[in-house]
């Protein structure tokens, strides 16, 4: 595979969040403070894993940021706050909730991304939903 991004990737799982003022800080564990990367403003979905995935440069290669159920009280609050949240200590995700509303509507009732899936999207995230279908003219 030729290409400026050839390494194999790294997932690093989110493992908690707390809100600080109006804004998000996710966490990662202890020993994984120290990596340098880059926020690329991507967001993709991982429906085997039921997480979210946030892609980041790393070392010349891209590597995902991955965000399951249990932080997924986290990203409803940057959905409802239309605020890109942070890795802590102090790197901003930009494009975050953007890409994360494309996909929660993207999702919804979209069994290609397993039934599972979007069930829990659906329960996690119906504020979201219900809040838009009363803002609805129809």
């Amino acid at each position: 595979m030729e290409g400026k991004y050839k390494k194999v990737r790294k997932v690093y799982t989110i493992q908690k969040f707390e809100q600080i003022h109006n804004d998000i800080y996710f966490s990662l564990h202890d020993n994984e403070h120290g990596i340098q990367i880059q926020p690329t403003g991507q967001v993709i979905v991982d429906s085997d894993n039921m997480a979210f995935i946030y892609i980041v440069e790393e070392e010349g290669a891209y590597s995902y940021l991955s965000f399951p159920q249990t932080v997924w009280a986290g990203l409803l609050q940057i959905v409802q706050n239309k605020r890109d949240p942070f890795l802590s200590p102090d790197l901003a995700l930009p494009n975050f909730t953007e890409e994360l509303e494309y996909l929660l509507w993207n999702i919804q009732g979209n069994e290609n991304y397993g039934k599972e899936f979007v069930q829990a999207i659906e329960e996690q995230f119906s504020i979201i939903y219900l809040d838009s279908a009363e803002d609805s003219p129809l």
